[in-house]
């Protein structure tokens, strides 16, 4: 009689520690984004945006100055100085599903280099990761595609 008592006790510690296990998240959103050229190379488009986020920025609906905060396209310039300080494109954002799109508002000229950054680091983190974590960055954190168009 006691071993069988001892064995409901070790199940019962069991299930207690296991169900208190903090849930770390397993990957940074930053990681799941994808950044790429619509297939007739108008548009620059930013895929896989979670859906928590997709409906904050459709209530939210922002500015140009806003949405360049947090995803934008530049013109490159070789030096790599004064990259971080050049003026964003202007254009349409647009909402779909998942993605968010950037229609310039003066196309792409063939030849020229681009760029495009999401900013994601503290914008795409749910308010739960980062208690769980107990971390707030104060760093830029971005992901970043090259491009040229080549019409």
């Amino acid at each position: 009689m006691k071993l069988n008592n001892l064995f409901y006790i070790f199940i019962f510690f069991f299930l207690l520690l296991n169900s208190c296990k903090q849930q770390i998240p397993k990957d940074k959103v930053s990681s799941e984004l994808k950044i790429g050229l619509s297939d007739d190379s108008t548009e620059v488009i930013l895929s896989k945006v979670p859906s928590y986020m997709i409906e904050e920025l459709r209530t939210d609906s922002l500015k140009n100055p806003e949405w360049i905060n947090f995803f934008a396209v530049y013109k490159d310039t070789s030096d790599q100085e004064l990259k971080d300080f050049q003026s964003a494109l202007e254009g349409t954002y647009t909402i779909a599903e998942d993605m968010i799109k950037f229609k310039p508002a003066i196309e792409f000229k063939s030849g020229v280099s681009y760029f495009a950054r999401c900013y994601t680091k503290i914008l795409l983190r749910k308010p739960e990761d980062i208690i769980s974590t107990k971390k707030i960055f104060t760093t830029a954190d971005f992901i970043e595609f090259k491009f040229s168009s080549g019409k």
